[in-house]
């Protein structure tokens, strides 16, 4: 039986950051992890473990939007093993080289969910909610320009029907997408 672990899961949810080294986009694991062995695996996005976790060993997997276990997967008992969803940000699609970084937590989300934008440079910014058939439900113009850096919006759903939303960040330099569901 396959299990996915989103934000809303049984295991540890954090709001942890991870930056400034090599993190793939997914990652799948099958090596088994030793006795006396202390390993973090994080990925920007999926983690996908069928691997054994061995009495003694103490792991961590973190990624950005799923961990998921499947058959195989087996974490002794007197092992330590944790897997959470948190922003793991990679050097290779940090601000500093000119991405525009889109990330909302909690998602799955009930009544509100935080999205979280990084403008690598100055720019004008425009966002926009849409349902899945495209329609537009929200759209906001911001004031100015907005200086390189984080920024958060609450999106509230409390009105919404439960489905898939499409909520996009959109700067002079391009945007970005970020899928969003109501539970």
């Amino acid at each position: 039986m396959k299990m996915t672990l989103l934000s809303a899961a049984l295991l540890l949810v954090t709001g942890g950051f991870a930056v400034a080294q090599e993190y793939p986009v997914r990652q799948e694991i099958a090596r088994t992890m030793r006795a006396g062995a202390a390993i973090e695996e994080r990925a920007v996005e999926q983690i996908t473990a069928r691997n054994e976790v061995e009495k003694g060993a103490s792991v961590l997997y973190e990624a950005g939007r799923s961990v998921t276990l499947q058959p195989g997967f087996v974490a002794q008992a007197g092992s330590v093993f944790e897997a959470s969803i948190a922003k793991v940000v990679s050097r290779t699609n940090s601000p500093e080289t000119g991405a525009l970084l889109v990330s909302a937590a909690p998602n799955p989300f009930a009544d509100l969910t935080i999205v979280d934008y990084a403008l690598p440079k100055a720019a004008r910014v425009s966002r926009l909610l849409t349902d899945a058939q495209g329609r537009v439900l929200e759209q906001t113009q911001e004031e100015g320009v907005q200086a390189a850096g984080q920024y958060k919006v609450n999106v509230r759903g409390g009105n919404l029907p439960a489905g898939i939303y499409i909520y996009q960040i959109q700067t002079d330099n391009g945007s970005k997408s970020i899928r969003l569901i109501k539970q």
